[in-house]
């Protein structure tokens, strides 16, 4: 008869168990994940305007996105030679080709630079992915960052290494292993809440609000001291109205 009771008892444990594992898997994930992906938007920023610009919205080249700039070192300062600006230069490695990014090089903190798609949320589940034009250098590493309908920050652990050319690069989503709450305010990694992990395996991606990228550093000035640089950035996934 215990020992009745006892299997009944480890049935019950696990029964429960598993239910909340799957509700728990069903917050995470809401719905089937897309089988399919198409092009939420491209943003190549735009060229023939004039170089060292402070990096603001009338500077993008997509009409459906909207510029959002994160952290102490994302604007201008009382020097007004500081904070993001929008550069061009010719191609180290394209001879007469010139290229018009994005550049921290005179940052004074960390920043982060987020794109906000005006008519739709962004489902990056499934084999949702980005593909961008970037040259981080010195000890700058590139990483993805999106924030999520519920007003959420998060940093991926995925980056871009330093490279002494441009370089475009393609990464899934899926393929991300950790992510770590970011601190909008401040662009440095998040307190966590009572009970939360530090890091964790899995974010609902199914409602993103922004997506961007961040080094989580300030500049170093210019050339090959230490800056980080994006040329463009492709989004795929599917949209959600908002």
């Amino acid at each position: 008869m215990r020992k009745q009771l006892c299997v009944l008892s480890v049935l019950a444990v696990l029964s429960f168990g598993m239910a909340s594992f799957g509700q728990e898997r069903a917050q995470t994930n809401p719905g089937s994940e897309p089988k399919s992906v198409v092009l939420l938007f491209r943003e190549d920023f735009k060229s023939g305007v004039p170089n060292d610009l402070p990096m603001t919205g009338d500077l993008l080249t997509n009409p459906n996105l909207e510029l959002k700039l994160y952290g102490p070192g994302a604007k201008a300062g009382k020097d007004p030679l500081t904070g993001l600006r929008l550069d061009n230069e010719e191609d180290a490695a394209n001879p007469g080709q010139i290229t018009s990014y994005v550049w921290s090089g005179v940052t004074g903190g960390s920043w982060a630079v987020l794109l906000k798609e005006k008519n739709n949320y962004l489902d990056l589940r499934g084999p949702a992915r980005v593909r961008w034009r970037v040259r981080p250098r010195g000890l700058h590493v590139m990483h993805p960052v999106v924030k999520l309908a519920d007003g959420e920050m998060f940093v991926a652990d995925y980056g871009e290494p330093s490279s002494t050319y441009w370089h475009e690069s393609e990464f899934y989503f899926v393929d991300i292993t950790r992510w770590r709450a970011l601190n909008p305010t401040t662009v440095a990694e998040a307190q966590r809440k009572p009970g939360e992990p530090i890091w964790r395996d899995t974010i609902d991606l199914s409602k993103v609000d922004e997506i961007g990228f961040s080094d989580l550093m300030g500049g170093a000035g210019h050339n090959s001291q230490g800056n980080s640089g994006v040329d463009w950035i492709e989004v795929y996934g599917n949209p959600v109205k908002r």
